[in-house]
């Protein structure tokens, strides 16, 4: 597949969040933050549309994977900036509509979630991969790859390191191919999460 990749604009959230929502509705970390059936895609779709908002008005970054210079997007990369702190009335404003999406009878498992990956964080500044993703019809054909490569090669010259959380054994392999090492474990209700980290310079 011909992959292409330019950051998002606003008016492109909405097709994001709903390829993030196809691509990781399945996912076993996801589920343990967002558990629930019901309306499943169009929970998710909320939340990363919401997600994707506190990046952009916070200085970060949605990148979009399209099949094709002007093809349909295939896939999405959400990168949240070393100073999050810039954004914080964006994310203030964006709590009505998670807390929606979420429902109160699993605010409590999300929020559990929330903590125990913020105190996996690291704390000095650093980049965040915070969400990836590939449209399900688009998965195998590098789209991951090409997301990762390109930003990545952007972050090298800005000397930070990245921090992100592999769901699967597949994308942690995905990511060591990138430099990235694993730093620890989250354990959610059955479900595993690994820390990793990419050093400033990807060495």
């Amino acid at each position: 597949m011909d992959v292409h990749v330019a950051g998002a604009r606003p008016q492109d959230v909405p097709k994001a969040a709903r390829v993030l929502a196809d691509a990781l509705r399945d996912d076993a970390v996801t589920r343990a933050m967002l558990p629930g059936d019901d309306d499943r895609v169009a929970r998710l779709s909320r939340v990363y549309a919401a997600v994707a908002r506190m990046t952009l008005a916070s200085g970060g970054v949605v990148d979009l994977a399209r099949a094709g210079a002007a093809g349909p997007v295939v896939g999405v990369a959400v990168w949240e900036p070393p100073d999050l702190a810039l954004g914080r009335w964006a994310q203030v404003r964006e709590v009505p509509t998670l807390v929606g999406a979420v429902g109160l009878r699993h605010l409590p498992a999300a929020v559990r979630a929330l903590r125990a990956f913020a105190a996996q964080r690291p704390r000095y500044p650093h980049w965040f991969l915070a969400y990836v993703g590939a449209a399900p019809a688009a998965r195998g054909q590098g789209v991951g790859s090409t997301l990762l490569a390109h930003r990545l090669a952007v972050v090298e010259g800005t000397g930070m390191p990245v921090y992100l959380e592999a769901t699967t054994d597949a994308s942690r392999r995905l990511y060591e191919r990138f430099g990235f090492r694993t730093t620890g474990t989250i354990e959610l209700g059955g479900a595993t999460a690994t820390t990793m980290v990419r050093p400033a310079g990807g060495s």
